[in-house]
């Protein structure tokens, strides 16, 4: 993925005329995701008075680490890791490992691209932490009132579920053959595994512990995301209840009361899309942010993690998909959907106001933190710390001489006969 985008850099890179037609347009602002940097070292090459860093995902540690943002990897989860009381202190040995391996590829990723650059361009470019650290905000795809609680800068503004609308998902019209399959038995499980990873490529182990699963639920519909319509094969394996779908209107299924359960990979659109609907979950996490993704959805009650490893054990997977049919989940799904839904600030309005602002103003030397300018040591309090330590040392040893004179004097010396 990194040739690729070293490729397509260069390309914007090494085109003039590009160049020269952003230049005509004076731009106040420019709005960049970090996790391709060509945006934003264009922008910095372009001198575009103000710069803000959007995120896709909840958060990135390397870009918020760039900005002062603390980390939090004592009580976050990263991948693999639980949550509050069941949290110990090898999640937070993975938490530290996991932060450490993903700004090492981040890094590699931004520094191999910008020495690219630098050697067949010839153009004079900051670094990627100086850029984001002089951006006017850090735009990341969270919300408070679904993520974790964590601390955070005023200059990252959290926008999580500016694109969600959930009354445009209610009003669109579903397909006849999907109302259909809604109406025919009272309860209705919508499973997929979203658009990079088809449910088409899973091991067949993991296909038949689903379809065993399905079975054993007759008076359950389920409506499988299934990329594969020509698999007769797998067709034939699937009982009446089952209707694998090449594609879906996800968000306005999603939005039908009808629908009972939401299966998900725990992709961030899709848990944003289930916690603005109100559905209760099972996420399935495979990679990257969604094991965090499954237990910040976990928390509020209305979803399970389950582990892709135990998606043969068809029972195992029966039994979890009953419980989570009962209704004190639909409940708390519905409690956090309402929360989103009248959450105080619309993230929309967030969002437009600090473009705009950003826009006006350009840069905010007023939001940027001095921890920034701390090392580690300073940082994390070691060199208090230490002078602590030497100090208490000191005094240790101090007592310890005074003792020892004290014992030697009272203890009377031998006499000689």
């Amino acid at each position: 993925m990194s040739k690729d985008l070293e490729h397509m850099c260069l390309q914007i890179f090494k085109d003039k005329n590009l160049h020269n037609q952003l230049k005509k347009e004076k731009f106040d602002v420019v709005i960049a995701e970090p996790f391709d940097p060509c945006g934003l070292y264009l922008a910095d090459y372009l001198q575009i008075p103000s710069t803000i860093v959007a995120m896709a995902s909840s958060r990135i540690e390397p870009i918020q680490w760039a900005v002062g943002q603390p980390s939090g990897l004592n009580f976050i989860p990263g991948p693999g890791s639980a949550y509050g009381k069941s949290s110990g202190i090898w999640d937070r040995v993975n938490n530290i490992w996991m932060f450490i391996m993903r700004t090492r590829m981040f890094r590699t990723v931004y520094w191999n691209l910008l020495d690219t650059l630098r050697e067949q361009t010839g153009v004079v470019i900051r670094d990627i932490d100086e850029i984001v650290a002089d951006s006017a905000y850090l735009f990341f795809n969270s919300n408070p009132y679904l993520d974790f609680p964590f601390p955070s800068l005023t200059k990252c503004v959290p926008i999580g579920g500016f694109s969600m609308d959930i009354s445009s998902w209610k009003s669109e019209k579903l397909p006849d053959d999907l109302h259909k399959l809604l109406d025919e038995r009272y309860k209705t499980v919508y499973i997929s595994f979203g658009s990079m990873i088809r449910s088409s490529d899973m091991p067949d182990s993991y296909k038949s512990g689903i379809i065993e699963m399905m079975k054993s639920m007759p008076n359950v519909n389920f409506i499988w995301k299934y990329e594969d319509g020509n698999d007769q094969e797998f067709k034939k394996k699937l009982p009446e209840n089952v209707h694998p779908k090449k594609w879906l209107p996800q968000p306005a299924l999603l939005a039908d009361h009808r629908l009972s359960l939401f299966i998900t990979h725990g992709g961030l659109g899709s848990v944003m899309e289930v916690a603005y609907a109100g559905i209760p979950a099972i996420v399935v996490p495979l990679f990257f942010d969604q094991p965090m993704n499954g237990e910040m959805l976990k928390r509020h009650g209305g979803a399970e993690v389950y582990s892709k490893f135990d998606l043969g054990n068809s029972q195992k997977l029966a039994d979890v998909v009953q419980e989570m049919l009962k209704p004190e989940y639909a409940i708390n799904a519905l409690r956090l959907s309402n929360l989103l839904q009248k959450q105080p600030i619309d993230p929309v309005n967030r969002l437009i106001k600090h473009a705009e602002f950003a826009a006006e103003f350009k840069k905010f030397q007023e939001l940027d933190p001095y921890s920034r300018q701390l090392n580690f040591a300073q940082y994390f309090f070691i060199d208090i710390f230490v002078i602590i330590f030497i100090m208490f040392a000191t005094v240790l040893m101090f007592f310890k001489f005074i003792i020892n004179r004290l014992f030697y004097k009272s203890v009377p010396k031998p006499k000689n006969e």
